[in-house]
């Protein structure tokens, strides 16, 4: 239900009670809603459109003017409901606050220079975007728009039978800095989405500067962690001689921070490197998995598989997620994904400073990656598994999405082109609905991709690695590495 709708559906009924009416039919909820969301009668465009065209004309080289707060859409500052009419009826002071709550929990506004705002309306959180000059402000919020209004301390955003006037403050209402949606944009790049399903792919492996670090030749993911710094030659990567860093087990979850290496050794023990082999370091001790570099803390799930962090030294252990979770990764500043076990293994939204919690999904799911706005997974039937994706602009909605065709595998990736999944399968992003594979087998698996390079292995009959390859996604030449 769109934001205005709802807020309309409680003024109709608070009218209703203030003024003893008896029947909703002289004035039917869904009709007030519809008018109130229609944009004003003869407001348009018309003389609102024409000043701020030309004011720079005016002022052209006066970049003094331009950068003073009259030049401004909305003055600094935070706003809270003064006033409120609806019908001919006025509502302000006690009336308003007595009827609707607390003024800042009915409707409150923080604008950043950017174009965007964040708002309380009826104890919701929300965020639209605003654009024009004071005398001719345009609010675009959940594909709606009101037009307003701005003076220094004061706010009027109009609608077609009412307004709301605010007032300016200098001080952050208190609902309004504990807004958790105020951090939430989840939009991820081809790099981020590269990481991420690399770190679903248990982060076996990590390339920079023309340096492969990972996994040393083993058959069952139990070799050390090297360092093999290779060239182009050709069409092929050419290798030079493999450096190990930790030869004392299997080495995932590669992450780097500046020249030093972050790693998961036998999902027993955190440990750190630097890249050219000196300060090796055990930072956590006990079962753990799934770690992640975010914000400058480490990230990791516990033996019990609670998601835990420390600071970058292992020290000042806090528990984030206490409860059961798998696949846990942030995909904003305080906004992370994560598969509940208790609930039926479907993912969930959890903020970590306010502890805000949203389901997904409502049904097993795994190996979530965010590519853009789109948060892809699979789910299984007994036909076998099925990728889907959900919308996340919108947390109200999550707008599900899903292909028809069978994965014989729960896992998959993404780069800045295509998708993957097992035997070399893979699909233009644009056609990921077409993804799929067949067989009972895996010979071939994705577990590394990068803008530039793919990492994948080959796999016998029984699950063991035959042969490891780093290809050049440009030029198609792969090489064995050990």
């Amino acid at each position: 239900m769109k934001k205005w709708i709802a807020l309309l559906l409680v003024l109709s009924v608070s009218l209703c009670l203030l003024a003893g009416c008896g029947s909703k039919d002289e004035e039917p909820a869904e009709q007030l809603a519809d008018k109130l969301a229609e944009k004003p009668a003869e407001q348009p465009v018309e003389e609102p459109a024409e000043e701020p065209a030309e004011q720079p004309a005016e002022k052209p080289e006066d970049e003094t003017a331009q950068s003073t707060p009259q030049e401004k859409a909305v003055s600094d500052g935070y706003w809270v409901v003064e006033k409120m009419e609806l019908d001919g009826a006025e509502f302000s002071g006690e009336d308003l606050t007595g009827i609707f709550g607390p003024a800042d929990s009915i409707m409150a506004l923080a604008f950043d220079p950017e174009g965007s705002f964040d708002a309380i309306l009826f104890e919701d959180y929300f965020r639209g975007t605003y654009s024009g000059a004071p005398d001719a402000l345009e609010l675009d919020f959940d594909g709606e728009s009101v037009k307003g209004t701005c003076t220094d301390d004061t706010l009027v955003l109009e609608m077609q039978d009412g307004s709301f006037t605010l007032k300016r403050q200098d001080e952050m209402p208190a609902i309004l800095a504990a807004n958790p949606w105020a951090t939430y944009a989840p939009d991820f790049d081809a790099q981020q989405t590269a990481a991420m399903s690399n770190f679903m792919a248990y982060g076996f492996y990590l390339i920079e500067d023309e340096v492969l670090y990972g996994l040393t030749h083993s058959q069952s993911l139990d070799g050390g962690l090297g360092a093999t710094p290779f060239r182009m030659k050709g069409d092929f990567p050419e290798f030079e001689e493999t450096v190990i860093l930790d030869g004392n087990g299997c080495a995932n979850y590669l992450c780097k921070d500046g020249d030093t290496l972050y790693y998961i050794l036998n999902y027993e023990k955190i440990c750190r490197i630097n890249t050219d082999g000196s300060g090796a370091e055990v930072l956590y001790e006990g079962a753990c998995d799934y770690l992640q570099i975010h914000e400058g803390r480490l990230y990791f799930a516990d033996e019990n598989y609670h998601f835990v962090s420390t600071d970058m030294n292992g020290g000042n252990l806090q528990t984030v997620v206490d409860k059961e979770i798998y696949y846990p990764y942030f995909i904003c500043e305080d906004w992370m994904v994560f598969q509940d076990d208790a609930d039926d293994e479907s993912l969930h939204l959890y903020n970590t400073t306010h502890g805000t919690e949203r389901n997904i999904t409502y049904y097993p799911s795994y190996n979530p990656i965010l590519d853009g706005h789109y948060l892809y997974y699979t789910d299984t039937t007994e036909e076998g598994w099925f990728l889907c994706r959900i919308d996340m602009s919108d947390p109200d909605t999550f707008l599900f999405d899903g292909s028809d065709l069978p994965l014989r595998e729960s896992t998959f990736m993404i780069d800045d082109r295509s998708f993957y999944t097992a035997n070399n399968n893979s699909v233009a992003k644009e056609e990921w609905k077409k993804l799929t594979d067949d067989g009972d087998t895996t010979e071939e698996m994705e577990m590394h991709v990068s803008e530039d390079y793919i990492v994948y292995h080959y796999f016998d009959g029984e699950g063991l690695i035959t042969d490891k390859y780093l290809m050049s996604k440009e030029e198609g030449g792969g090489t064995s590495f050990r």
